[in-house]
C-alpha cells in the first residue's frame, strides 16, 4: 500500500518593511476630507443665490401721485392693447425704457397731449411727429405694423389724456424727478398741468 502524500507547507507571505511615516503625513491621513467650513459654505450657497437673483430683479413702481395713478388705470384699459402693458410695443410703438422721451421730450408734454388727442388722423399718414432731432428722425404716421393711433379727443376728457400721458412719461418712460418737474413747469406755462388748477 501506498503511503498517503504529505501536503507541502506553504512559506508565510513576506511581511513589507515598515515604513517610517513623517509627522506632517500622519496629520494629514488623519484629518477630516472636507473641511467643517466648506460644508457650512455649499449650504448656504443656494440660498445666497436666491437672494443674489432676487436683487436682480426691478422693484415694482409705487404710484402715489393720484393723477398718474388715475393714468395707469386709464393706459390699461385704452392704450394696453396695442402698447403693451408694460409700454414693451406690439401693434402699437414701444413707450417704455425712455422710447417715448426720445420722440416727444423733456419738455415737449404738451406735442405729446395733441397727438393723442389728435393721433394719426390729426398728423396725416406719412407725415412725422414728435422730436425732428429723434435719434433715427422723426416717427411717420402710419408707418409701424400699417396701423394707424386712434385720436381720443372725443373718447376722453382733457384731464384723462393728461393723466395718460403723465403716467406713459413718468413711469413707462423712467422720467427723473427732475424731468417730471420740468415737464410739469412747461404744462403750468401752457395751462395744461393739474396742479395749476385751485382746489
Amino acid at each position: 500500500m501506498a503511503t498517503p502524500a504529505t501536503p507541502a507547507v506553504a512559506s508565510e507571505p513576506e511581511v513589507p518593511a515598515v515604513v517610517a511615516v513623517s509627522a506632517p503625513v500622519q496629520a494629514a491621513l488623519r484629518r477630516k476630507k472636507l473641511p467643517v467650513y466648506v460644508a457650512a459654505t455649499l449650504a448656504v450657497l443656494p440660498f445666497w443665490a436666491m437672494l443674489y437673483a432676487g436683487s436682480l430683479t426691478t422693484p415694482p413702481v409705487t404710484i402715489t401721485d393720484p393723477e398718474v395713478k388715475a393714468g395707469q388705470t386709464l393706459y390699461n384699459s385704452q392704450c394696453a392693447g396695442c402698447h403693451g402693458q408694460e409700454g414693451t410695443g406690439g401693434q402699437g410703438r414701444k413707450l417704455s425704457e425712455g422710447e417715448v422721451l426720445l420722440t416727444f421730450p423733456v419738455g415737449q408734454r404738451d406735442e405729446m397731449i395733441t397727438w393723442v388727442k389728435e393721433g394719426t388722423e390729426g398728423v396725416g399718414i406719412g407725415n412725422g411727429f414728435g422730436d425732428p432731432a429723434r435719434p433715427g428722425g422723426q416717427h411717420i404716421a402710419g408707418a409701424f405694423n400699417g396701423s394707424n393711433m386712434p385720436g381720443f379727443a372725443e373718447t376722453l376728457t382733457d384731464e384723462e389724456i393728461l393723466a395718460i400721458v403723465r403716467y406713459e412719461r413718468e413711469i413707462l418712460g423712467g422720467m427723473t424727478a427732475e424731468e417730471v418737474a420740468a415737464d410739469n413747469a412747461e404744462g403750468s406755462a401752457t395751462g395744461s398741468a393739474s396742479d395749476t388748477t385751485a382746489p
